[in-house]
């Protein structure tokens, strides 16, 4: 009962704070700052959840949102903004995890020409870049993201999405020798992550060509990488490659 009582109140407070916010009609400026006034000064990691439903709120009851950087809360409260390359969807990742060895992150994507500020939550890690190709007439978005698991491990991923029906869809555009996939991971263990940094997942620049690391039995990067090569239809692995 104390448990319940204790998450019901929590609730009560974040909602009181909200709609105290909205009932003033101040600015999302305003609004902002507020939040970051409230959150500030506390131990991040015990507030952490609650800033992702007061930003959220704040999101959802602001049309102007979509074209708003948020510059405190990215500052002081390490939320991450990305934006697609064609302007049209912007995407919010949120730290959500505990402060220990795991990392848990939280994203959503807001579209600018849906008629709401609704936002729809995406199964994806921190987001870390997103580039865009068209197969087709369709625009075609690759989200590159990892996520920290417990001890020393975790993973990067590529994964590709499509808008369809006014929402954000995972379609399966990497062939390889036996199926298709939405998705790509690879491991990484973080004795060898510092000398690999950045390079797990490689992304040409004319977007043709998407290599991934190959790691031996021990997770560690061998140097060479899994190729995957642009076509008509999506991207078809081809062979290993330096």
């Amino acid at each position: 009962m104390k448990i319940i009582s204790k998450w019901l109140l929590g609730v009560f407070c974040c909602a009181h704070f909200n709609m105290a916010l909205y009932a003033q009609n101040i600015s999302i400026q305003q609004a902002e700052q507020a939040i970051d006034q409230k959150y500030a000064a506390l131990d991040f990691y015990a507030v952490n959840q609650q800033i992702e439903n007061d930003v959220i709120d704040l999101i959802r009851e602001n049309a102007e949102s979509y074209a708003y950087s948020f510059p405190k809360l990215t500052e002081n409260l390490r939320l991450k903004i990305n934006t697609s390359p064609d302007q049209l969807l912007k995407f919010y990742t949120f730290d959500v995890g505990g402060g220990g060895t795991m990392g848990e992150f939280s994203s959503y994507v807001q579209m600018k020409s849906s008629k709401s500020a609704e936002l729809q939550p995406l199964e994806t890690g921190y987001i870390l870049k997103i580039d865009q190709i068209k197969l087709g007439a369709q625009p075609i978005y690759l989200i590159q993201s990892y996520y920290k698991g417990d001890s020393c491990h975790g993973l990067y991923q590529i994964q590709a999405f499509k808008m369809h029906a006014q929402a954000l869809t995972a379609t399966p555009v990497f062939q390889t020798k036996k199926q298709q996939l939405s998705s790509i991971e690879v491991d990484y263990d973080c004795h060898y992550d510092e000398e690999q940094r950045g390079s797990y997942i490689r992304v040409s620049k004319d977007l043709n060509k998407i290599d991934i690391t190959l790691l031996d039995q021990n997770s560690r990067p061998t140097g060479k990488y899994l190729r995957y090569q642009r076509s008509n239809t999506g991207y078809r692995y081809t062979g290993v490659t330096k």
